[in-house]
């Protein structure tokens, strides 16, 4: 307990840091005008005093006290309408003067009807003058309450000095200064919650600056993960459009292509677990290593997919990813598939229905069994489309409250297969996805890659 006294005494009286007063510079004014307009309203409740005991004998006496009280405020209110940027002194000074007048009102009225009961009466209306006190922590100004305490404790000194002397006879020396301690204690507690907004508005700054620099940190990341992207690359034999979408700007789901001898491609599709910095990270790993592999293991998609899990489970143990890998032997025709955990890849022929093609494979990163996946060979001709894509996708919550579902995702593409051009087809699935089944936007990173054989 004393040690937390100690520490918001210390921090009352000691300058704040260069970056917190530039801060505090930025908002103190916006809490002075809301002081100000919380004041001027309050001031109000002064006129109270002409229905109490025992002012409401001497009302005609009242009235120029009260009038200057609401000229000293209404010239404080009239500054939320400047341009003034430095409201320290006109706040304490109208502040002084309608708070001097209100002590002066009640010491009048205490001299000219002198009895015990109204001595107890005045006492107990001063003590309510912590209120204007406790007012001042509205201001960021970490002396505000102080001031206003000190001012108040040299009004009641004065107010002790003009107490009738029949009434000083009468009454105790703890009742005639009790209200310094009302006003002391009103003092320390409103620099209490002064230091605290302060602390709470520096440390939202803090945490606003970070955010701003993980933002920027943030694009910087999605600009590098957008280049390890294909951008307008040319694939002999393949054309292909796709779409991705990550809630983070940056997130685990990525492709690319692998250009191999004799004109033959390869499709690299992986979706690393989780979002965020982390998962994009993996993601970009694993296109090093999809890039670096040996060759042979890239004519293979079970020797490609068995390596990626063997590395992950060994250098990056906490993480795994589904992947799926195609290879296009455009020589003999044929597409060879490896899926490891990964949605089904969908194939139409030419002309023809979209239909998932089963496989079997486990996800990568556990080292679950040995060849990882069983490959499967498929016959392909011009014309012939795939589509590969993640599950962020197909674990979309439609309108009617349940996942769009690889059901779902094949009856848009089925209602679409005639469309000629990729882009169009590419346009269509998102339009669907949001008039047929109300998806407005993707929880998790969503990639769908769709691929046209020449």
């Amino acid at each position: 307990m004393s040690q937390t006294f100690f520490r918001y005494f210390h921090d009352l009286f000691k300058q704040p840091n260069h970056s917190d007063s530039q801060v505090f510079q930025l908002v103190e004014l916006k809490y002075d005008r809301v002081y100000i307009l919380y004041t001027f309203l309050i001031h109000f409740s002064t006129y109270f005093l002409l229905i109490l005991p025992p002012f409401f004998s001497f009302i005609g006496d009242m009235l120029p006290f009260l009038l200057g009280i609401t000229i000293a405020r209404l010239v404080l209110l009239l500054q939320n309408y400047t341009k003034a940027t430095k409201l320290g002194f006109i706040i304490f000074f109208s502040g002084f003067v309608s708070d001097g007048l209100l002590y002066a009102a009640v010491c009048f009225a205490l001299t000219h009807a002198q009895s015990l009961e109204n001595f107890y009466l005045s006492n107990a209306y001063l003590m309510a003058m912590s209120v204007p006190i406790l007012l001042y922590s509205l201001r960021l100004n970490r002396l505000s309450c102080i001031y206003g305490g000190l001012y108040f404790i040299f009004f009641h000194l004065i107010y002790i000095y003009f107490i009738p002397a029949n009434l000083v006879y009468s009454t105790s020396l703890l009742s005639r200064i009790f209200p310094i301690f009302i006003f002391t204690g009103s003092g320390l507690i409103g620099s209490v919650f002064i230091l605290n907004k302060r602390k709470n508005i520096s440390d939202l700054y803090k945490l606003s600056e970070e955010r701003r620099y993980m933002q920027q940190e943030l694009e910087l990341a999605k600009k590098v993960q957008d280049a390890l992207f294909p951008k307008d690359l040319k694939i002999p034999g393949i054309k292909y459009k796709y779409y991705r979408k990550n809630p983070n700007l940056i997130g685990g789901d990525f492709f690319d292509f692998v250009q191999l001898r004799e004109g033959n491609v390869g499709v690299f599709l992986t979706d690393v677990a989780g979002h965020g910095i982390s998962s994009a990270m993996v993601a970009s790993i694993m296109k090093v290593l999809v890039s670096t592999i040996p060759y042979r293991f890239k004519l293979s998609p079970s020797k490609l997919l068995e390596y990626l899990d063997e590395r992950l489970a060994k250098d990056l143990n906490k993480y795994h990813a589904s992947a799926v890998y195609l290879f296009f032997d455009f020589i003999e025709k044929r597409l060879n598939i490896g899926n490891a955990g990964h949605p089904y890849l969908i194939h139409a022929p030419k002309e023809g229905t979209f239909v998932e093609v089963e496989t079997d494979g486990a996800i990568l990163g556990f080292n679950i069994r040995s060849p990882i996946v069983q490959e499967k060979l498929l016959n392909f001709a011009s014309g012939d489309r795939f589509v590969i894509y993640t599950d962020g996708l197909i674990e979309s919550v439609t309108s009617r409250g349940e996942e769009l579902g690889a059901e779902g995702f094949l009856q848009i593409l089925n209602k679409n297969r005639a469309l000629t051009e990729l882009y169009e087809l590419e346009n269509i699935i998102l339009q669907e996805l949001k008039l047929e089944f109300g998806i407005e936007s993707f929880a998790d990173d969503t990639m769908f890659l769709l691929l046209e054989v020449d």
